[in-house]
C-alpha cells in the first residue's frame, strides 16, 4: 500500500467513526431470566417483591432449561398469578434484550384484539421502568399497539396476531408466544371451536418460528384433551401445571404472598365451578360434564383390544354379549360398542366408528355383527327412524331417545362406572366423546362426534342391566318379590302370584290424580301403567320407568 492509499479525509474518518458506533456490539447485562424478573422487570410494579415468589423462580428455571435443551414450553397456571406477565410480556422483552442480532417475536392470541392488548401492556411496563427505558429506544413512541425498538443499536420487534388471522408464510427468529388461544373461562369457546383451534395451531402456528426458535404456550384448560392437555404429552414440549392449591405435594398454596389459603377457600365456597376451572385448573367443560376424566380413566384397560366385526367372536359358557349403536347424521359418525358379561364383570370387546357411512351400509354392518356375535340383546337409537324397515336383524331393538330414557340410561351407565365392574377399551376418541356430554345429557357437535360414545355405551349397558333385572335368580322367589314390591298386602300374596293382565288395564283405578300421586313410586311419571306394584323397595327402583327414589 502506498502513502496515497493511507490518506483518509476528515469526512471519511467521521463516517467510519459513525459506522463503528452504529454497528458496535455493546450489550446490556440483563442476567438470567430469573435475575431479570427479580431485579429489572419487577421495578415496573407497585409490589416488586411478588417477583421473588416461589413459582416465579420455577417458571424462570423452566425457561432456561428449555432454551438450553431446545424444547418448547407449555404452562398451565391459575388466573391472577402473573401468567402472561412472566411468560408472555417479560420473556419477550428479556429475549430481545439478549438478542445478538435483529430479532422478531410473534405474540399470538385467539383474537388479534387480545394480542394487541398484550403489546399495549408491554409498552406500559417499559414506560414505567427507568432501567428498561435506558436499554431500549422506542422507534414508534406514538403507536399504542406497536412494539418496535432498538436494542444495542439493533432493530427488534414484537408482532401481534390472531390465531386464524395471522398471515401464513411469515416467520420469526425470536419466539412464538401463544397466550390464551383457547380464550378464557369467562368467554369460553364451544368444543367444536376448540377442536379447530388445536388443528390450526398444530398444522399452521407451530411452524411460524424458524427451526430451533422456542414456542411458549400458556393458558387455562377448557376441556379434557384440549390443546393444552395434548401439548403436555408432546415430547417437543416441557410442561408445568401449577394449581392455586396444592401445586406440589409439599406445598399447600401456590402464591401465599398474594392469595392466602383462607381467601382461596372462601372463593371456592362462593363459586365452586368457576373456582375449579380458574384456580384449580379443572378443564372448564369438565365442571359441567356428566363424568369426570378420572371416572372414565379408571375404567380403561390398555390391554383390551377391539375384536374384528368380520370374524366369529368366541365365548365361554355363561358369557353374554350386549351391544349399543348410536346412529349418526352426515355431520357426525355412528358408533357401535359390544360388551361381554362374565360373572359380575362387564368388559368391552368391540367398538367401531362409522364415519360417513350410508344407512344401507350401516344395516349390512349391523347384520354382520349379529351373525358373528351371539348377542343377548342390542339397542339402536331409532329416534329419527333412519334404520326402520331396512331389514335389520331382530336381535337389534329400537330405542327412541327422550329426556327420561336418556336419564335412565345415564344412571345405569353411572352405576356401572362406580361399581368397579366395568372395563373399557383405552381409546382417546371414545373417552373424549363420553366426557363431552354434560349433566343435562347434551353434547356439542364436533368433527369427532356428538357424544356418540356416551350413548352407544349407555344403550349397551342398559341392555345388560335389563337382562340381569329380569333373570329370576336375581329377584329371589316370586313370593319374596311380591312382598318386596307390595309389603302391605302380605295376606293376599297368593292372589298376586299371577302377573296382572296389562292388556285389560284401563287405568281407571288411578284416574284420580291425587290418588296416583300418593301411590305411584314416581309422582311425575306420565305413564298410567306406572303403578306401585312395579316399585322394588329394596332397590329403591321402579321397574317400569327406571325411576330411583
Amino acid at each position: 500500500m502506498n502513502k496515497k492509499d493511507e490518506l483518509v479525509t476528515f469526512d471519511d474518518a467521521f463516517s467510519k467513526l459513525a459506522e463503528g458506533i452504529t454497528t458496535g456490539n455493546t450489550s446490556y447485562q440483563v442476567g438470567s431470566f430469573y435475575e431479570f424478573l427479580r431485579d429489572v422487570w419487577s421495578q415496573s410494579f407497585d409490589n416488586p417483591e411478588y417477583f421473588g415468589a416461589w413459582h416465579v423462580g420455577v417458571l424462570a428455571d423452566d425457561i432456561e432449561d428449555c432454551l438450553e435443551k431446545g424444547l418448547n414450553y407449555v404452562a398451565v397456571l391459575p388466573r391472577f398469578h402473573f401468567k402472561s406477565t412472566i411468560l408472555g410480556h417479560a420473556f419477550s422483552v428479556w429475549r430481545l434484550l439478549k438478542a445478538k442480532r435483529d430479532m422478531s417475536i410473534l405474540y399470538l392470541s385467539y383474537s388479534d384484539g387480545m394480542a394487541r392488548y398484550h403489546l399495549q401492556e408491554i409498552n406500559k411496563t417499559i414506560n414505567r421502568n427507568p432501567q428498561l427505558l435506558d436499554m431500549m429506544d422506542n422507534r414508534s413512541p406514538k403507536a399504542d399497539y406497536s412494539f418496535r425498538y432498538h436494542v444495542n443499536k439493533k432493530p427488534v420487534e414484537i408482532m401481534h396476531g390472531g390465531l386464524f388471522s395471522f398471515k401464513r408464510g411469515m416467520h420469526v427468529n425470536g419466539a412464538l408466544i401463544a397466550d390464551d388461544v383457547l380464550r378464557d373461562p369467562e368467554n369460553p369457546l364451544n368444543t367444536g371451536q376448540i377442536t379447530k383451534v388445536e388443528d390450526h395451531f398444530m398444522t399452521e402456528s407451530l411452524f411460524i418460528p424458524l427451526k430451533g426458535v422456542p414456542v411458549i404456550v400458556l393458558g387455562t384448560p377448557m376441556m379434557p384433551g384440549d390443546l393444552l392437555s395434548n401439548l403436555q404429552k408432546d415430547d417437543r414440549f416441557k410442561s408445568r401445571v401449577l394449581p392455586a392449591l396444592d401445586p406440589t405435594p409439599d406445598r399447600r398454596v401456590l402464591m401465599p404472598e398474594l392469595y392466602s389459603e383462607k381467601w382461596l377457600l372462601d372463593q371456592q365456597k362462593a363459586r365452586p365451578k368457576s373456582f375449579a376451572s380458574e384456580f384449580l385448573l379443572v378443564p372448564h367443560f369438565a365442571t359441567e360434564a356428566y363424568f369426570s376424566e378420572d371416572d372414565i380413566v379408571k375404567c380403561e384397560d390398555e390391554t383390551l383390544k377391539s375384536y374384528s366385526a368380520h370374524q366369529t367372536f368366541k365365548t365361554e359358557a355363561g358369557d353374554q354379549l350386549f351391544a349399543g349403536f348410536d346412529v349418526g347424521k352426515k355431520r357426525h359418525p355412528s358408533h357401535l360398542v359390544i360388551f361381554r358379561r362374565r360373572g359380575d364383570k362387564i368388559e368391552q370387546v368391540h367398538q367401531s366408528w362409522l364415519d360417513g357411512w350410508s344407512y344401507s351400509d350401516q344395516i349390512q354392518y349391523l347384520n354382520e355383527i349379529a351373525e358373528n356375535y351371539n348377542l343377548e340383546k342390542g339397542y339402536i337409537d331409532n329416534t329419527r327412524g333412519e334404520l326402520e324397515d331396512r331389514g335389520l336383524d331382530h336381535v337389534w331393538h329400537s330405542m327412541t331417545f327422550s329426556q327420561k330414557s336418556k336419564r335412565t340410561m345415564a344412571q345405569i351407565f353411572e352405576e356401572y362406572v362406580y361399581s368397579d365392574n366395568l372395563t373399557l377399551i383405552k381409546d382417546e376418541r371414545q373417552k373424549q366423546q363420553i366426557l363431552s356430554v354434560s349433566n343435562d345429557l347434551k353434547a356439542p357437535e364436533t368433527p369427532m362426534g356428538h357424544g356418540d360414545a356416551f350413548f352407544s355405551i349407555a344403550m349397551a349397558l342398559q341392555a345388560a342391566y335389563e337382562t340381569t333385572l329380569y333373570r329370576y335368580e336375581s329377584l329371589g322367589s316370586a313370593a319374596d318379590w311380591l312382598e318386596a314390591v307390595s309389603p302391605e298386602d302380605k295376606n293376599t300374596v297368593k292372589e298376586k302370584s299371577k302377573l296382572p293382565d296389562l292388556s285389560k288395564w284401563t287405568g281407571n283405578e288411578y284416574n284420580n290424580k291425587t290418588d296416583k300421586i300418593q301411590k305411584a313410586p314416581n309422582p311425575n311419571c306420565d305413564e298410567m301403567v306406572c303403578m306401585p306394584s312395579f316399585w322394588v323397595e329394596e332397590r329403591n327402583l321402579c321397574l317400569y320407568c327406571g325411576y330411583r327414589g
